[in-house]
């Protein structure tokens, strides 16, 4: 019990950082466009006159930041499962039914990344075009 305490104090500690990523967008033509110079130079280019729909505020923006938070907190949690059964598959020292356990849970666990990563392109892709 203290090593699984052990092992998801470490995952929590280096997931940690990932946090203070997520706090602030960054928008990588902010700067260019703000300056007056336009894209390397270019007064007017398309990067900067161009309107998105990627803001945060209104009923979309909300829905991609749920779905967004709720695929990461799936995906580490499936990732968590993956590698805890992981571990009883390679304890489960010729253990068939034990085996057989950890490799389904490994099985559902990448299941469940595909499904995730396919529900969140899909929403991403319909809210984009509402």
């Amino acid at each position: 019990m203290k090593r699984l305490a052990l092992i998801v104090a470490t995952l929590l500690c280096l997931l940690a950082p990932a946090s203070a990523f997520a706090a602030a967008p960054y928008d990588p033509l902010g700067d260019a466009c703000s300056s007056g110079g336009g894209v390397n130079g270019v007064q007017g280019a398309s990067a900067c006159s161009a309107t998105t729909k990627n803001t945060v505020t209104g009923p979309n923006g909300v829905l991609k930041k749920v779905s967004l938070i709720m695929a990461v907190i799936s995906g580490v949690v499936a990732v968590i499962i993956i590698l805890l059964s992981g571990f009883r598959y390679i304890t489960s020292a010729g253990d068939a039914q034990k085996a057989a356990s950890a490799r389904s849970a490994i099985v559902g666990a990448v299941v469940g990344l595909v499904v995730i990563a396919a529900s969140e392109s899909i929403i991403v892709f319909v809210v984009s075009k509402i």
